[in-house]
């Protein structure tokens, strides 16, 4: 597979890409800028996909793919590995011009604690980032809305003790439930109808898993 570039230059939209995932949806790539984030950038370059730019200490890769990483990409920030702040946060840094932002992968893995920090920076950059990989969408609503239908099932949890939260068009319904941190009454519900919503007043995180299959643009990457 020779390599390809999938993003527009001119776009407001970015992905970072990191790894720990089996699949991407190429409609997911379009019309972004694509950063390669530590080993994300070797992961996209295998599977025949040119990241705009890779960013990252690289201390997740042996030195066969950091020499591959080098010699094929061109615009590359090397970091320190002693730092104060991830890769995945130095990235969402560098992007900090840029309105639509996702974080695609790291949301599985045997580094849980990064994954938790990266949990941290979507809350610090709610308004503009949100992660997801092949299965799951996280991201922090502190509005009402209309929830994501392309996936089974649908948790909500509180990020303040003054959540107030209606569900309609769920499997379980709520009626101005006051959601408090740490209460997991809203784990894994479903919407069943498709003029489903959430009034919400207050701040929540939202995870979206199992995601419905069928219509995407697959790719299925090599390790």
């Amino acid at each position: 597979m020779g390599v390809q570039s999938v993003s527009s230059r001119k776009t407001n939209k970015a992905i970072i890409v990191l790894y720990d995932f089996n699949n991407i949806d190429l409609n997911v790539l379009k019309d972004r800028f694509i950063v390669g984030c530590d080993k994300g950038a070797y992961i996209l370059l295998k599977n025949g996909i040119m990241p705009d730019i890779a960013i990252g200490d690289f201390d997740s890769c042996n030195e066969d793919e950091k020499k591959y990483i080098f010699d094929n990409i061109k615009n590359i920030i090397k970091l320190n590995s002693i730092k104060d702040k991830s890769d995945t946060n130095e990235c969402i840094d560098y992007l900090k011009d840029y309105d639509d932002i996702i974080i695609y992968g790291g949301i599985k893995g045997n580094r849980i604690e990064h994954f938790i920090s990266n949990i941290i920076d979507i809350n610090n950059h709610y308004n503009n980032v949100k992660m997801m990989d092949d299965n799951s969408l996280i991201e922090i609503k502190d509005n009402s809305f209309i929830p994501n239908n392309n996936y089974q099932y649908v948790s909500f949890y509180s990020l303040d003790n003054n959540t107030i939260i209606s569900l309609s068009g769920f499997k379980y319904d709520l009626n101005n439930y006051n959601l408090k941190i740490f209460d997991n009454l809203c784990l894994s519900n479903e919407i069943i109808n498709k003029d489903s919503y959430v009034d919400l007043k207050g701040k929540i995180l939202v995870i979206y898993s199992l995601k419905k299959w069928g219509y995407y643009g697959w790719l299925s990457f090599n390790w």
